[in-house]
């Protein structure tokens, strides 16, 4: 009966130490799936905020540009008029970094979070993501139509000082003509183009509100790790 019990005793602290170890593990993954979260949601709030600002400054200029006089527009600097004229439809997105969030939904490893808020506030945020891409399709449409609109005013143009996309400067684009304040006000004389930018501004406008949407989603989940931390 003794070395029956002992071996009874054996068998379920060995579980125990099993269990243990197994829980010791989680609580070391869950740890650094936070950490991983944290280092890519910090880089969505500042994507987000990247591209919500910068539709802001597209579309003051392109306001600036309905509101001058046609003696103003002639006194504007070239930076100025290379400046508005790219405002007029420029469809910056939000691209989302998702590694750890997708390597959690997709492989099936939600539950290594123990807060549910947590893991509800990630997938609100994926479905808000998703709510995006209709807006985003706009956003791309409107600025290819008014581009196409432009050729016939002599466009495309562009300008090293001005041509800045997401990641930073554009080069090699110095054989394309910069834009004249003559060019701008037959642009701004031409209702097709005008209507083509007025949509698209109509169109951020909206996209812009799905994004402040998720950031304020984004500043949830990062509030929710640094409290699970």
């Amino acid at each position: 009966m003794i070395d029956g019990s002992v071996i009874v005793v054996s068998i379920l602290m060995a579980f125990g130490i099993d269990a243990l170890w197994a829980q010791y593990q989680l609580r070391i993954e869950e740890k650094e799936t936070l950490a991983s979260l944290r280092l890519d949601f910090v880089a969505n709030l500042q994507a987000v905020n990247k591209v919500i600002d910068a539709h802001a400054l597209f579309r003051g200029r392109v306001a600036s540009l309905v509101s001058l006089s046609p003696e103003e527009i002639r006194a504007l600097s070239q930076t100025e008029v290379s400046e508005i004229m790219l405002a007029m439809a420029n469809p910056w997105t939000f691209a989302a970094v998702l590694g750890t969030t997708d390597s959690l939904v997709n492989g099936g490893k939600l539950s290594v979070l123990r807060d549910a808020k947590l893991r509800d506030a990630l997938m609100t945020f994926l479905n808000q993501l998703a709510d995006t891409v209709e807006d985003t399709n706009y956003l791309t449409r409107g600025a290819e139509e008014l581009w196409k609109a432009e050729t016939s005013h002599g466009g495309p143009w562009t300008d090293p000082e001005t041509e800045i996309g997401y990641y930073g400067e554009i080069r090699g684009l110095t054989f394309i003509p910069k834009a004249t304040p003559e060019d701008l006000l037959n642009v701004r004389s031409d209702p097709e183009i005008m209507g083509h930018s007025k949509r698209f501004h109509i169109n951020a406008a909206y996209y812009v509100s799905e994004l402040e949407h998720l950031r304020t989603s984004i500043e949830e989940i990062l509030l929710i790790i640094n409290e699970s931390t």
